[in-house]
């Protein structure tokens, strides 16, 4: 149902919303979770390599220790969130997203 509500741009389907899941150690490799809404999932050692998370609503997320090489970024509220020790984040996925003073970075990392 999300895949629909992505491709009519919300006029189908139903927009993926799982706040405050509990999907620690998921593996969502791949998965497209553009505009989703993960306000507060914990997604601690999640592999999300390539996951599309463009657009997403993860304020107050918990990504301790998640994989997010090549994971797509662009837009994402990543305001409050918990990036402390995530492998694989670069620079340029951190500039891409929205953050706030409140975002934990990993070490080397800035916000925009």
């Amino acid at each position: 149902m999300h895949e629909k509500w992505i491709a009519t741009e919300g006029k189908e389907g139903l927009r993926l919303s799982m706040r405050n899941a509990a999907l620690q150690e998921a593996d969502l490799h791949g998965a497209n979770l553009q505009d989703a809404d993960l306000e507060g999932a914990r997604l601690s050692v999640a592999d999300l390599m390539q996951a599309n998370l463009r657009r997403a609503n993860l304020r107050n997320a918990d990504f301790w220790m998640a994989d997010m090489k090549d994971a797509i970024l662009q837009g994402a509220d990543l305001q409050g969130a918990n990036l402390t020790d995530v492998t694989n984040l670069t620079q340029t996925q951190i500039d891409s997203a929205i953050t706030s003073d409140s975002t934990v970075l990993p070490a080397g990392l800035r916000r925009a």
